[in-house]
């Protein structure tokens, strides 16, 4: 918990590790977000998984408290006013996200900055279109950052810390192009005790709104939203 009768801006602010560290997102920031322009949102959730990998190896938390979060918030957002992005909740998400599938990034640390940081800025727009295309086969890791922020939170919120599950949602998202009410809908179902398995009732048992979903799922129908 945060110690108490502090300011605790002013405590932050006194603490060069975090000055030097506000001005190296900024100009993180502003770096990626250019970048996000020829790379959908790829670029900007890989911004957002190095800040919340961040947070959590910095532990400000554990000094200061939950109160952390508020204060970065609006130091961010004084930092680069306009910018959304940065409330409370939306950097608690970051640390999440980067929590949830941290065993992956220490599984694979070779590959583990090939997202961005290995990119030229001349083949940019060539793999954001293998990716938008679903061209090849894309690895776990990077699957992260090929679909939109707002499901990820979804997904979070309905996975917690079960990384697997997660990641079955992460890639059928990305396989089956879902919409953030197709992913909710399925998010409200047993796909990932069901899937890879046999299951000949299934379809009959779901609510009609289900029906045509899983449907489409299997290759069945068409009317899944795009």
């Amino acid at each position: 918990m945060a110690k108490k009768n502090i300011d605790l801006a002013v405590v932050l602010h006194d603490d060069c590790d975090y000055k030097d560290w506000l001005v190296e997102l900024k100009e993180r920031f502003y770096s990626h977000r250019l970048k996000a322009s020829c790379a959908t949102n790829g670029y900007l959730l890989d911004f957002y998984w190095k800040l919340g990998r961040d947070i959590e190896a910095k532990q400000y938390t554990n000094t200061y408290g939950s109160g952390f979060y508020k204060n970065l918030s609006q130091d961010l957002k004084n930092e680069m006013p306009g910018v959304k992005g940065f409330s409370p909740i939306n950097l608690r998400y970051m640390s999440k996200f980067f929590k949830l599938y941290a065993p992956l990034y220490s599984n694979i640390p070779q590959t583990a900055e090939l997202f961005s940081d290995s990119l030229s800025d001349s083949n940019v727009p060539q793999v954001a279109e293998q990716f938008e295309k679903r061209q090849q086969p894309v690895d776990d890791f990077n699957l992260l950052f090929s679909i939109p922020w707002d499901h990820h939170r979804r997904i979070i919120d309905k996975c917690k810390d079960d990384m697997d599950k997660a990641l079955l949602f992460v890639r059928k998202t990305w396989e089956n192009n879902w919409g953030r009410d197709a992913l909710l809908n399925w998010l409200d179902t047993d796909l990932y005790k069901l899937d890879g398995k046999a299951v000949t009732n299934f379809q009959s048992t779901l609510p009609e709104r289900l029906q045509i979903i899983y449907a489409d799922y299997r290759g069945i129908g068409k009317g899944v939203e795009r």
